[in-house]
């Protein structure tokens, strides 16, 4: 088995299942932008914003952001100025309530949209946008290969899906040091940030048990896209997957 295949299967802690995972995040909306920039060191933003090299080259472009939580991914792309209608869409009524209160604060309601809705079952119409985007979010999908497959039904024809999720190094050194921060670090700091510590051993877990590299693309590829390519950032703890409808 290859390293881009690797996965390694943990049960998920007590208290917190895939199918309301979206509970979870309602508890931990007021301190989860405070723990992402301490848990990655600031290397989320830089992340986010490496997303919009991968997007069409054209201007005026329709968006799409799943799993947006806050709105960091789908305010930082329009801000880029090559859109001109962007939707956001999550489950967490509380991270929504984060993202509204951002996207108002920087006078982008105009342009950006927080819709509550589930990326397995879209209440969109067919070949709508331009990009799909989903930000550290498709791990926690209880069925990935509908969201997929949704994605790609939203997409126009030469669109793009870019997902920005968590994966493992392939060094075996870089890694062990990884999981050991995943492992020991993550929970133990999100815990006492956000009072959740089950939020942050649960988030550690799926990063572990959740396909990357080439295993990931083949699911985007049997989902509907027509290419799919892995791109790794930062030691490949982080990969950026882009799929062409």
């Amino acid at each position: 088995m290859s390293s881009d295949n690797y996965t390694h299967i943990h049960t998920e802690p007590s208290g917190v299942q895939r199918a309301d995972v979206w509970r979870m995040f309602d508890r931990i909306a007021p301190t989860y932008d405070l723990v992402n920039r301490l848990l990655s060191f600031g290397l989320d933003i830089r992340w986010r914003k490496t997303v919009a090299t991968h997007m069409p080259k054209e201007r005026d472009m329709v968006l799409l952001d799943l799993a947006t939580g806050t709105g960091d991914q789908v305010i930082s792309l329009v801000k880029s100025g090559r859109f001109n209608e962007a939707v956001g869409m999550d489950m967490s009524a509380g991270m929504l309530e984060k993202g509204r209160e951002k996207v108002l604060q920087l006078g982008l309601s105009d342009t950006i949209s927080m819709l509550d809705g589930d990326a397995t079952s879209m209440p969109l119409e067919d070949s709508r946008f331009d990009a799909v985007t989903i930000s550290f979010g498709i791990r926690n999908v209880v069925h990935v290969d509908k969201a997929l497959a949704e994605m790609c039904r939203v997409l126009k024809p030469g669109g793009r899906a870019i997902i920005l999720e968590f994966s493992l190094p392939k060094s075996a050194i870089v890694r062990a040091g990884h999981l050991f921060y995943l492992r020991h670090i993550l929970p133990l700091v999100g815990g006492l940030v956000s009072g959740d510590r089950d939020a942050y051993r649960y988030l550690n877990t799926t990063i572990e048990a959740f396909p990357y590299g080439q295993a990931f693309c083949d699911l985007m590829t049997t989902a509907g896209f027509s290419s799919a390519t892995a791109h790794r950032l930062t030691f490949g703890i982080a990969t950026i997957y882009v799929g062409v409808r």
